[in-house]
C-alpha cells in the first residue's frame, strides 16, 4: 500500500495530461503543418476562471499525548521489581505501572536527612549570639587555664628550687584553708541570698497561680465583679513578671554555683599539688618529674591560648568565612536530599496521563538501566495525522490550510482536517528531505483508529477566482523565468512570438497568469513526438513543484 502511494503523484500527472489533452482538442486552432515538424502543436485561448490547488501526501496517525517511559534516574542496572500492565490496558493518570527496589534510596534519604539536620544545627549555632552564660563560662575557662599555667610554673620552680619542708607544709596548710573557705562559699551560694530570693519568687508564683484560679472560677461562674476582673488581669501580669524574675535569679544562682564549684575544685587541686610538692621535696628531684613539669607548663599555655581565643571569638562574633562555609554546606546537603527524594519518587513509575498502554518492552525481573524503555502509553482520545511533505512542496504549506483525510482501513469515508503548523526542520529520507506536518483530524471520533494507521491527506494549498488561465504545458521556463508562445493574430502564417509572463497558482494542469497575457490571447502548446509516445498526450510541466487535480471553472 505504501508503494502504491509513492506512485500517486505520477497517476495524478497522467490524469492531468489526459484531461488537458481533451481540453486542447476542444479549443485547438490549427497552425500550418510545418509549424512543428517533430511533434504536435495546438493553439488554445487564454480563458478566465477559478482555480484551486492541493497536494496529496501520505501520513500516519499519532497521539497528541504519547510517551515512552523509562526509569531515567537509574545510575546502574537493577531488576524490574513489578510490571502491573500489559499492552491494551487502560490506565489513569498517576496509576502505578512499574517499580524497582526502593530500599537503597530510602537508606540514602535517611543518611541525607541526618546530615542535613547536623548542618542546620551548626548554622543555627553560628547565627545565634552568645548569651550571658556563654560569656561567663568562657571567662571561667580562661581563669582556670591561667590558674593551671601558674600552678605548673610553680611546680617546676619547686622542683628546681626545693623549699624547706616547713615552707611546703605552710603552703599545704594554706591550701587546705583555702579549700575550706571555698567549700564554705559554695555552701553559702547554695543556701544564701539568691537561694532565698528563688524560694520567695517560687512562693509568689504559687500565690499568684492560686489567686488567678480563684478569680477565673468567679469569672466563669459569672460572679466576678468589675474590680475582680481587673484584678485578674493584674494578677496575670504580675505572674508573668514574677516568672521572668525567677528565670533571672535562677540563671544568676546557677552561674554563682558554677563559679563556687570551680573555685572549690581549684582549691582541691591546690591541696593535692601542695601535698605532692611536699612529698617530692622530701623525696628529692627526679629527671622524669622535671620533664613532666616542663610538659605540663606547655600544655597549660596551649590550653590558656585556646580559652582566650574562644573568649575573643565571643566578642568578635562569628567569622564570616565560617558562616559562609556553614551555609554552603547546608545548601549542598539540601540539594543532596532533594536529589535522593527525586530518585525515590522515580523508583515508582506512574502513568503521566489517562491513556492506553500501546506496548511493553520488558518483563518483570529483567535487568534494566536508565536507557531501557519500559513501556509506551498514549491517549487514544486525541489523535492527529502526521503528513509527510517533501522539500519541493513544503513551501506551499502554511498553518491553517484545510485538508481532506481518508484512511485505507476505512474506504469511502472522508474527514476534514487543518494544518496545525509547518516544521522548520525535516529529516532526510533517501535523497529527499521530508517534513512531518501535523494535521488536525475532525469527525473521526467514532472510528476505531489506531496509532500508526496510514492516512491519505489532501491539503488545499490555494484558491483564486476569475483569473487568467492557460494549460501548464503552454509554459516554457528558462533561468527561473516563464514565457508562452503567442500565435501571430490575423496573419496565420506569422511565427508565434515569445511573450514573458508572471505566473501564479497552479494545480498542475492549469496555471494562473498574473501578468503578460489578456483573455482571448491565442497561446501555442507544443507537444513533442517523444512526449506523446511516452504519455499519450504530452509532458506536463509543474509550476513551483505544485501538482494535484482539478479544472478551471
Amino acid at each position: 500500500m505504501r508503494q502504491l502511494k509513492r506512485f500517486l503523484p505520477i497517476l495524478v500527472i497522467l490524469s492531468a495530461v489526459a484531461a488537458g489533452g481533451i481540453w486542447y482538442y476542444q479549443t485547438r486552432v490549427a497552425l500550418p503543418a510545418d509549424a512543428a515538424s517533430d511533434g504536435f502543436t495546438q493553439v488554445v485561448s487564454v480563458q478566465q476562471g477559478d482555480l484551486s490547488a492541493s497536494i496529496s501526501v501520505v501520513g500516519e496517525l499519532y497521539a497528541v499525548q504519547q510517551e515512552d517511559l523509562y526509569f531515567d534516574r537509574l545510575s546502574d542496572t537493577t531488576p524490574l521489581l513489578t510490571l502491573s500492565v500489559e499492552a491494551g490496558h487502560l490506565v489513569e493518570e498517576g496509576q502505578v505501572l512499574a517499580t524497582i527496589d526502593t530500599s537503597p534510596y530510602r537508606q540514602a534519604l535517611d543518611q541525607g536527612e541526618s546530615d542535613l539536620q547536623e548542618a542546620e544545627e551548626l548554622l543555627a549555632d553560628l547565627q545565634t549570639p552568645p548569651s550571658d552564660l556563654d560569656v561567663a563560662e568562657a571567662d571561667l575557662a580562661v581563669a582556670q587555664a591561667q590558674l593551671r599555667r601558674e600552678q605548673a610554673k610553680q611546680k617546676l620552680e619547686d622542683l628546681l628550687n626545693p623549699d624547706v619542708s616547713s615552707t611546703l607544709e605552710s603552703a599545704l596548710n594554706n591550701a587546705r584553708d583555702d579549700l575550706a573557705q571555698a567549700r564554705l562559699q559554695e555552701s553559702l551560694e547554695q543556701y544564701g541570698t539568691l537561694a532565698k530570693g528563688e524560694r520567695d519568687l517560687l512562693y509568689a508564683i504559687d500565690w499568684h497561680d492560686r489567686r488567678i484560679n480563684e478569680l477565673e472560677l468567679l469569672v466563669s461562674d459569672g460572679q466576678a465583679s468589675l474590680e475582680q476582673i481587673e484584678e485578674l488581669a493584674d494578677e496575670r501580669d504580675e505572674l508573668v513578671e514574677t516568672r521572668s524574675d525567677l528565670a533571672r535569679v535562677q540563671s544568676q544562682r546557677e552561674l554563682a554555683l558554677q563559679v563556687a564549684a570551680a573555685e572549690t575544685a581549684a582549691a582541691v587541686a591546690a591541696v593535692a599539688d601542695a601535698e605532692e610538692a611536699l612529698a617530692e621535696a622530701q623525696a628529692g628531684v627526679d629527671g622524669l618529674d622535671l620533664a613532666k613539669a616542663e610538659l605540663a607548663i606547655r600544655e597549660a599555655e596551649v590550653g590558656l591560648a585556646e580559652a582566650q581565643e574562644k573568649r575573643a571569638e565571643l566578642d568578635e562574633g562569628v567569622d564570616p568565612v565560617d558562616l559562609a562555609a556553614a551555609q554552603a554546606s547546608l545548601d549542598k546537603k539540601r540539594l543532596a536530599v532533594a536529589e535522593v527524594e527525586a530518585d525515590l519518587a522515580a523508583a515508582t513509575m506512574g502513568a503521566p496521563f489517562d491513556g492506553t498502554v500501546l506496548r511493553t518492552s520488558v518483563e518483570q525481573g529483567n535487568l534494566i538501566n536508565k536507557s531501557r524503555k519500559i513501556l509506551t502509553v498514549a491517549n487514544l482520545n486525541e489523535l492527529r495525522v502526521r503528513a509527510a511533505v517533501d522539500e519541493t512542496t513544503i513551501r506551499q504549506v502554511v498553518e491553517g490550510q484545510a485538508a481532506v483525510i481518508t484512511f485505507d482501513a476505512f474506504p469511502g469515508q472522508q474527514f476534514s482536517g487543518q494544518v496545525l503548523s509547518v516544521p522548520l526542520q525535516g529529516t532526510l529520507q533517501g535523497d529527499v528531505m521530508v517534513y512531518q506536518v501535523p494535521v488536525l483530524l475532525e469527525g473521526a471520533e467514532e472510528l476505531p483508529l489506531l496509532v500508526g494507521m496510514t492516512a491519505n491527506v489532501e491539503i488545499r494549498v490555494g484558491q483564486v477566482e476569475n483569473v487568467l488561465l492557460v494549460p501548464t504545458m503552454a509554459l516554457q521556463s528558462s533561468g527561473g523565468f516563464y514565457q508562452v508562445l503567442v500565435a501571430g493574430g490575423s496573419d496565420p502564417e506569422a511565427a508565434p512570438q515569445a511573450v514573458p509572463v508572471e505566473v501564479g497558482l497552479s494545480d498542475g494542469m492549469y496555471t494562473e497568469i498574473v501578468r503578460g497575457l489578456n483573455a482571448g490571447d491565442q497561446v501555442v502548446v507544443q507537444i513533442q513526438a517523444s512526449d506523446s509516445t511516452q504519455f499519450g498526450f504530452g509532458t506536463m510541466r509543474m509550476i513551483g513543484g505544485m501538482m494535484g487535480g482539478g479544472s478551471p471553472h
